[in-house]
C-alpha cells in the first residue's frame, strides 16, 4: 500500500511540477524614460541662511520648534545651553561651511568650516552616511581636535535646485532641559555659494 501511495504521489508531483506554466500578469511591453534626477552636488561651499532647533520632551512628548535666527538676532549655537566646540557657533549670512570630496568612497574627505582651510575637519563619506570627524590627521601636522574626539552626523535634502538651497540636519542630542529628558536636533538652510 505505500509503495502504491508513494507512486502515485511521485507521479502527481511529476505531472504538476513539470507542464509549462502562464503568467499570472502580462509584461509591460513598453519602455519607461526614466527622467533626469533633481539633485545638486554635495561638494562645495555653502552660506548660512536660516535654521530652526526641534525639542522634544521625551516624557510628555511635547514638541517645541526655535528659530536659531530673527530680525535682530544674527548668532546662535547648535547646542541648547551654549556651544562647547566652535563647529557648533552658527551665524546668520557670514557661517560657511565647504565639502571636499574623498578620494575614493567610502572614504574621508575635507570639512572646511568658515574658510579656515589650514585647520579641516574630517568628512566621512559612506554609500549611505555623511559624517563630520576630526581630520585624519588630527595631532599631526599642527591639525588640533576639534570636536572632542567625536563626530557629527549630518543628513541633507535638496530644497530647490533653481536657487541652490538645501537643508542640513545635525547635532541630534539627548539631554536634560529644566529637569526632563528631552531629545533635539537643528535643521539649517544654506545656500550653496
Amino acid at each position: 500500500m505505500k509503495r502504491l501511495f508513494y507512486l502515485f504521489f511521485t507521479i502527481f508531483i511529476l505531472f504538476f511540477t513539470s507542464c509549462e506554466k502562464e503568467p499570472l500578469f502580462e509584461e509591460p511591453q513598453e519602455q519607461f524614460e526614466v527622467p533626469e534626477e533633481d539633485t545638486l552636488s554635495l561638494y562645495g561651499k555653502y552660506l548660512l541662511l536660516s535654521g530652526k532647533m526641534y525639542v522634544t520632551n521625551l516624557e510628555t512628548n511635547q514638541k517645541t520648534v526655535y528659530n536659531h535666527f530673527d530680525s535682530v538676532k544674527t548668532t546662535s549655537t547648535l547646542r541648547y545651553f551654549g556651544s562647547i566646540y566652535n563647529i557648533e557657533e552658527i551665524e546668520q549670512n557670514v557661517t560657511t561651511w565647504e565639502f571636499k570630496a574623498p578620494p575614493l568612497i567610502p572614504g574621508t574627505g575635507d570639512f572646511i568650516l568658515n574658510n579656515d582651510t589650514l585647520d579641516p575637519y574630517g568628512f566621512k563619506v559612506t554609500n549611505y552616511n555623511w559624517t563630520i570627524t576630526e581630520h585624519p590627521l588630527t595631532n599631526t601636522s599642527g591639525i588640533t581636535q576639534k570636536i572632542g574626539g567625536s563626530a557629527r552626523p549630518i543628513y541633507g535634502y535638496l530644497l530647490n535646485k533653481a536657487d541652490s538651497t538645501v537643508m542640513f540636519r545635525l547635532h541630534e542630542e539627548y539631554q536634560a532641559i529644566n529637569g526632563q529628558n528631552c531629545k533635539y536636533v537643528s535643521e539649517l538652510k544654506f545656500k550653496k555659494i
